[in-house]
């Protein structure tokens, strides 16, 4: 049966209170019934006991037609034992001769409708149901039975009152620990019912767009799993989006940028081509000899320079609007790394700087288009020597994984602002004075590493540095997943 609409909490609570009562009640059962049996017994053995103390005496007694000292006997018995009802003989013809009731013999009683039972040990034994309860008699052989049987009557109400009173005893400590179970239980599913609630919760505020919640994962149990595997799930939606939201705007930017590149550019040759040929009208001697004309070559130089920079920009754009497949082969990242610092070490000689590189001590290879991580391999290493204190010092590391291969640019320059942190890699975005970037450097390097279904990441801190670091999959094909 399926019960709806019910909280967790409640269903716990029933199925554990349901459990522990079934165990309670078995082990109860269990309890009275091996208690009855073994109280019966012990009943039964000390019946047996007081019916053969009094054989030998009896015996005696009868022998001699002393029937004064058997009632006697059979009083004193009595009166030390009180679970014994009755003491009687019976001759081999049935006949009672001394007896212990009160009021005469009950009628009958000898020829009771229970049978006697023949019990290993010399003896007879028959439950007999009478107003005062069930009674155990117990009957020992005279003389071999030439003399008839003494019968003694063991009362079970005592050993009922003794159950009765264990079973109670018991049960009181089986409630108790009920209730102390049951409060415990209590306890446990509240606070398992909070942190599911908790999930729920999170799972709520995930589905309304809120990625920025956490889940609890301090506890090392199944649930505190659920809830890391949440925050990693979290993580990999908020990423998801991100990298939609920036897929988006690249698409954007790059469809923009390429059709305005077009139409940039071929004004921009035009222009170029007429400043080229007034720079060349310009070393006339007759023009040179007029004195307001001494300042146009500068000025046209000025210009040509500009629009060759414009053109340069124009390029940029071009190249990042191009979707362009990497073509892979076997590249080692200590060889490619090798081959690029020379294109950048005049630059940094200019500078005062030093490149410094650590290859790994095996090779790095994968697969991967070497063209295309030299060129993000050389931005990342212009940028440096670009931020690098004077004289500073630009280290190059090439590392390998157990499934990537990577490479770490770090300069000691002024840092990044952690409010750039996350605009680095975005179009257009530069900290380099005007005229000497145009912010699509880092922003290609991005798209160029996530083709190659690898990541490209950044460390800084202000006034100490920053290191760049590029890692793609050896085989090309596995993405690498933050750890």
């Amino acid at each position: 049966m399926k019960v709806r609409g019910l909280s967790l909490k409640l269903k716990i609570m029933m199925g554990v209170g349901g459990l522990v009562l079934a165990f309670g009640i078995t082990v109860m059962g269990s309890i009275h019934r091996g208690l009855s049996r073994m109280l019966k017994e012990e009943l039964t053995r000390r019946g047996v006991t007081i019916a053969r103390v009094l054989v030998v005496p009896a015996e005696d007694a009868i022998l001699t037609d002393n029937q004064f000292a058997l009632h006697q006997l059979f009083r004193e018995t009595m009166r030390g034992y009180d679970d014994v009802r009755y003491i009687y003989v019976l001759s081999p013809a049935g006949d009672i001769h001394a007896h212990t009731f009160p009021s005469g013999v009950p009628k009958g009683l000898a020829q009771v409708n229970a049978p006697a039972v023949p019990v290993a040990g010399g003896f007879q034994k028959r439950q007999i149901s009478t107003d005062e309860g069930r009674i155990q008699d117990i009957a020992v052989p005279l003389l071999s039975g030439r003399l008839g049987t003494v019968h003694v009557g063991m009362n079970e109400q005592s050993v009922r009152r003794r159950i009765a009173l264990v079973v109670l005893g018991w049960g009181v400590g089986a409630a108790l620990m009920l209730g102390f179970g049951l409060g415990i239980a209590y306890w446990l599913t509240s606070k398992l019912a909070q942190r599911f609630s908790h999930l729920v919760d999170v799972a709520r505020q995930v589905g309304e767009g809120n990625l920025d919640v956490r889940a609890h994962d301090d506890l090392g149990d199944e649930v505190g799993r659920v809830a890391r595997a949440m925050n990693v799930m979290i993580d990999d939606l908020k990423r998801s989006r991100a990298d939609l939201i920036r897929s988006g705007k690249l698409a954007a930017i790059g469809e923009l940028a390429s059709c305005v590149s077009h139409e940039i550019n071929n004004p921009l040759n035009t222009m170029a081509v007429c400043t080229q040929a007034l720079l060349d009208r310009a070393k006339s001697p007759a023009l040179l000899a007029d004195p307001d004309f001494e300042a146009f070559p500068e000025y046209l130089n000025t210009v040509n320079d500009e629009i060759f920079r414009c053109k340069t920009i124009t390029g940029g754009l071009l190249d990042f609007a191009r979707h362009k497949e990497p073509r892979r082969a076997e590249v080692d990242l200590n060889d490619l790394v090798a081959h690029t610092i020379p294109l950048v070490a005049h630059r940094a000689k200019q500078a005062g700087q030093t490149i410094v590189f650590q290859p790994a001590a095996e090779p790095v290879t994968a697969k991967a288009d070497a063209d295309q991580i030299r060129q993000v391999v050389l931005n990342i290493l212009i940028n440096a020597v670009d931020h690098n204190a004077p004289g500073g010092e630009v280290r190059v590391r090439a590392e390998r994984g157990a499934d990537r291969v990577a490479v770490s640019v770090s300069d000691s320059g002024g840092g990044i602002p952690p409010e750039n942190l996350r605009k680095v890699f975005e179009p257009f975005f530069t900290t380099k004075s005007a005229g000497k970037g145009t912010g699509l450097g880092l922003a290609i390097c991005q798209k160029i590493i996530d083709s190659h279904r690898g990541r490209i990441e950044v460390a800084s801190r202000v006034g100490e540095g920053s290191t760049f670091t590029i890692s793609i999959p050896c085989d090309g094909r596995e993405a690498i997943r933050d750890a």
